[in-house]
C-alpha cells in the first residue's frame, strides 16, 4: 500500500512490489542497488532509472547490467531527488508505482551503506484525460483523483497544470478504477456526478487505452440570512455571517439592511456565526445545524441583540480626506493609565471607525494613534493625540469625554490627525549621572502588562526619543523599572501628571525635555484579615490628583502579610491591595479612600485590613481594566 504524501524509507518500505534489504556498506559505495525484474520475475537487462531534481531536470542515469543488476551511488544531500523507472517494453514508472513526477515520492538516499532494493517493472498502460467545469460550464480549478477498485493504487492530477479545467492522467497501469473530483469550496464528488464513491462509475482502462472523461461539479447550495435588531426589528446595517465546519474553506459574505447571502455553500448540515458590526452583539456559534441542499436556497434568521457602541470618521486635518491605518485606545478616566497592549480599535480605508458594542454606559476618553506597518510604511504619518471636541491636543485633561448609552450607537465629531513631531532628552541622576533604561511616555503609563522596549527608553548614554506625537502641548512621564530605586515622575522633575510642564512640540521638529531623578519614597506594611495574616496579594498605589498609577509597578504580598513598595516621588497616594480572594482601598471601613502621603527617600507605614481598613475607591477612580467591547473594528 502506497501513500500519497509519504517519503524517504517510509515510501520504500510500503511497497508491495518492493523487497527492502539492508547490504553491508562498501569500501567504494553507498547508495541503492537490486535487482529489476519483470512480472514474472525474470530480471531486465538495460533498464534504466534516471534520478530527477524536477520533472525535467536529469542529475545521472544508471541502468541494469545483463543480469538485470543496478546501483546508484547517492546523489550530493540537499536537493529532492525523484527517480524515474524505464526499459523498452514496459511501463515508464516513477519510484516507486507513481506515473509522473507530481505522484512521485522523494527518494532518501543513504549516507553510509548500499542498501539493496528490487523493483517489478510492469507492462502495458492507459491514459485518462478530460475536462473539469463547474456548474456553469465554466472551466474549473480542481484536484482530479484515481482510485484503484481492486488495489490500492491512487494518483491524482491538477486542471491548473494544464489550464482551462484540463486534465491528464498517463502511464496508468491497466486495471479498474474509479474518479473523484475535488476542490477547496465544493469538496469532492464523484464521477459522474454522484456524492458517493458507493455511486460511483468504475471505469475499466485496457493497456493502450486512452479514455476521455469529463466531469461538471454539481451545483452547491445558497445560504440567504436576514438579520434583525433584537429590540427595534430593524433590519441590521452591515450584518455578516460565515458558515462554519464545511471541510474546506468556511463560506462567508456581509451584506447590508440585513441581508447576507452566501453562494456555494456546500451541502450538509452546518453551524453558523454571525456578527453585526460594533452596534451588536454577534453569535460566534450556533446551537443549531442548519442544512443546506444542492441547488437550493436555505434560508435562515437571526436577531442580534443591540449594545452601546461609537461611530466617527477618521480624517486628515489638513485635507479632510480619510487618515490611513489609525487606531485609538479607549481610556477610562482616573483608570490608571494606559497599558503598554491594551486592546485597539481602528479605522477602516475609507475612515470610518466604530467601537463596540459594550454592555454597560462606561465614561471614555480616546487616545487616537497610527499604527505603521514597517514592511508598508505610511506615506502620510501623523503623530497621537487625544482626542477632542475640535481637534487633537497632549493634554489628557482636554480630551473628550465620551459617555456610552445603553443598547445605542453615539456619533461624536470626527478625529482629525495632523502630522507628526518628537520629543527627545537626557535622563540624570542627582549626581549628574546618566541614568538608561528609563522608559518615558508622553501619558501615563500603566505597567500591568509589559514595557521597555523602543526607542522611548533611554540607552547607554541616557538618551530616549518619542517619536510620532501630534503637534500639541505634551507632558512627559519617566518611567525607571525593576529595583532601581528612583522615583516615577513627570516633566519638570514633579510627580504627578497635573503638576507636569508641557512642551509644545512642532510638526517634522523635535523638542527637548531632560530629567533629574531622583530616589523614591516607599510605602510599607501589613496586609491582615482580622487576625489571621493575608498571606498573598498584591498592592498598587494612585496619584491622589490624577489616578495614574505612581510608582513602577505592584508588589506582592509576602507570606507574613507584609510588603514594601518603591518610587514614589512627594506626594499623596491611594492604596489598593487585595488577597486571593477580594480587594480592597485603604481607608476607614464603608467609607472612601483615605490619602496616604508619601515622601522621596522616605518611608511612610500603613496597617491594612481586608475588613477594618477596607474602604470604597477614591470618589472619581475607576480601577483599570480592558475595555468590555468584544467586536471592533479592524484595521483593514
Amino acid at each position: 500500500m502506497r501513500s500519497l504524501r509519504a517519503t524517504g524509507a517510509a515510501v520504500l518500505a510500503a511497497l508491495a512490489t518492493v523487497t527492502l534489504l539492508a547490504a553491508p556498506a562498501t569500501a567504494d559505495t553507498v547508495g541503492y542497488t537490486g535487482v529489476i525484474s519483470d512480472p514474472d520475475g525474470v530480471p531486465v537487462a538495460g533498464a534504466c532509472l534516471a534520478v530527477h531534481t524536477s520533472p525535467t531536470d536529469v542529475l545521472a542515469e544508471h541502468c541494469t547490467d545483463s543480469a538485470g543488476r543496478y546501483t546508484i551511488p547517492s546523489p550530493p544531500a540537499g536537493p529532492t531527488y525523484k527517480i524515474r523507472m524505464h526499459a523498452p517494453g514496459f511501463r515508464t514508472e516513477w519510484w516507486h508505482r507513481a506515473p509522473d513526477h507530481l505522484n512521485a515520492g522523494a527518494v532518501w538516499f543513504p549516507a553510509d551503506e548500499l542498501r539493496e532494493q528490487n523493483v517489478t517493472l510492469g507492462r502495458g498502460s492507459g491514459s485518462i484525460t478530460g475536462t473539469i467545469t463547474d456548474e456553469y460550464g465554466a472551466a474549473a480549478a480542481a484536484t482530479v483523483t484515481l482510485h484503484g477498485e481492486d488495489s490500492s493504487y491512487e494518483v491524482i492530477a491538477y486542471t491548473w497544470d494544464l489550464g482551462a479545467g484540463r486534465y491528464a492522467l498517463r502511464n496508468i497501469p491497466p486495471g479498474r478504477y474509479k474518479i473523484s473530483v475535488s476542490d477547496n469550496v465544493r469538496g469532492y464528488q464523484w464521477v459522474p456526478r454522484k456524492e458517493t464513491r458507493d455511486e460511483a462509475q468504475i471505469f475499466t482502462l485496457a493497456a493502450s487505452d486512452d479514455l476521455v472523461v469529463n466531469e461538471a461539479f454539481l451545483p452547491m447550495g445558497v445560504v440567504e440570512a436576514r438579520v434583525i435588531d433584537a429590540v427595534t426589528r430593524l433590519p441590521v446595517r452591515q450584518p455578516c455571517l460565515r458558515v462554519l465546519g464545511t471541510g474546506g474553506n468556511d463560506a462567508d459574505a456581509c451584506g447590508v439592511n440585513g441581508l447576507v447571502r452566501i453562494p456555494n455553500v456546500r451541502p450538509g448540515d452546518w453551524k453558523m456565526s454571525v456578527s453585526g458590526g460594533a452596534s451588536h452583539f454577534g453569535i460566534d456559534e450556533t446551537e443549531d445545524y442548519y442544512r443546506v441542499t444542492r441547488g437550493q436556497v436555505t434560508r435562515v434568521g437571526f436577531a442580534l441583540e443591540p449594545g452601546a457602541a461609537i461611530t466617527t470618521s477618521v480624517l486628515d486635518a489638513a485635507t479632510g480626506e480619510p487618515a490611513r491605518d489609525i487606531c485609538v485606545r479607549l481610556v477610562i478616566p482616573r483608570g490608571g493609565g494606559q497599558s503598554a497592549r491594551m486592546g485597539s480599535d481602528c479605522a477602516w480605508d475609507d475612515g470610518r471607525l466604530e467601537i463596540g458594542p459594550f454592555r454597560s454606559a462606561e465614561t471614555f476618553q480616546l487616545y487616537a494613534y497610527q499604527a505603521i506597518n514597517p514592511w508598508e510604511p505610511p506615506t502620510e504619518r501623523y503623530g497621537d493625540q487625544w482626542v477632542t471636541a475640535d481637534g487633537g491636543s497632549g493634554d489628557q485633561r482636554e480630551a473628550l469625554l465620551v459617555t456610552l448609552k445603553p443598547k445605542e450607537t453615539i456619533t461624536i465629531p470626527a478625529i482629525r490627525m495632523d502630522p507628526a513631531g518628537s520629543i527627545t532628552g537626557t535622563i540624570r541622576n542627582a549626581s549628574g549621572a546618566v541614568v538608561p533604561d528609563v522608559c518615558a511616555y508622553p501619558f501615563a503609563f500603566h505597567p500591568n502588562q509589559g514595557h521597555r522596549w523602543g526607542t522611548h527608553c533611554s540607552n547607554a548614554e541616557g538618551r530616549y526619543t518619542i517619536g510620532n506625537l501630534g503637534p500639541y502641548r505634551w507632558p512627559v512621564e519617566f518611567a525607571p523599572f525593576g529595583n532601581s530605586g528612583y522615583a516615577w515622575q513627570w516633566s519638570g522633575d514633579v510627580a504627578d501628571r497635573f503638576a507636569a510642564r508641557l512642551t509644545q512640540v512642532t510638526p517634522g521638529g523635535t523638542a527637548t525635555v531632560d530629567a533629574n531623578l531622583v530616589t523614591g519614597g516607599t510605602v510599607a506594611g501589613r496586609v491582615t484579615d482580622g487576625t489571621a495574616v493575608v498571606d498573598g496579594g498584591y498592592v498598587w498605589t494612585y496619584s491622589a490628583r490624577t489616578g495614574d498609577i505612581a510608582s513602577p509597578s505592584f508588589v506582592n504580598i509576602g507570606r507574613d502579610g507584609t510588603f514594601r513598595l518603591g518610587g514614589h516621588r512627594t506626594q499623596e497616594v491611594h492604596v489598593e491591595y487585595a488577597n486571593r480572594e477580594r480587594g480592597c482601598w485603604y481607608g476607614t471601613g464603608g467609607r472612601n479612600a483615605v490619602k496616604v502621603a508619601v515622601t522621596t527617600g522616605g518611608t511612610s507605614t500603613i496597617a491594612a485590613d481586608m475588613t477594618r481598613t477596607c474602604a470604597r475607591p477614591p470618589i472619581g477612580a475607576a480601577r483599570y481594566r480592558p475595555p468590555t467591547s468584544t467586536v471592533g473594528a479592524t484595521l483593514r
